[in-house]
């Protein structure tokens, strides 16, 4: 089977990971059941803030992503310190927007950076 079942997926999430290395988007889908499955989507080299045409690209991202499960997991890996810069929060920010088009639920976004991994807290977002 391809899925890890310990508890919480966002937890699992931040083991596989470890810490930012490059900067990188992941997906990691979520069954139903709630077990993460590994069928992971990771695309190196992503700009440094999220360019105009980030919006569809992520959207076809979550919706390939996803495997048919109804949640996902996104990281947003990079090098550098823990605390989240405007950057982080732009790419946090268009993911949750992309997501809002997609059949999914974004079980959360999580930052990656040299120190591990932490969860980027939601936030409210205009239209």
């Amino acid at each position: 089977m391809d899925e890890t079942t310990a508890s919480d997926p966002l937890e699992q999430v931040a083991a596989l990971v470890q810490q930012g290395l490059v900067a990188r988007l992941w997906f990691f889908p979520v069954t139903a059941e709630g077990h993460l499955r590994r069928a992971v989507r990771q695309i190196d080299g992503i700009p440094i803030t999220p360019d105009a045409a980030a919006s569809g690209v992520l959207r076809s991202l979550l919706e390939r992503a996803r495997h048919g499960d109804p949640e996902v997991v996104a990281v947003i890996e990079r090098h550098g310190a823990s605390r989240p810069n405007p950057d982080d929060w732009a790419w946090h920010d268009a993911i949750h927007r992309a997501a809002r088009s997609v059949p999914v639920v974004l079980r959360g976004v999580l930052l990656a950076h040299a120190g591990g991994v932490d969860a980027l807290e939601p936030r409210t977002l205009a239209a």
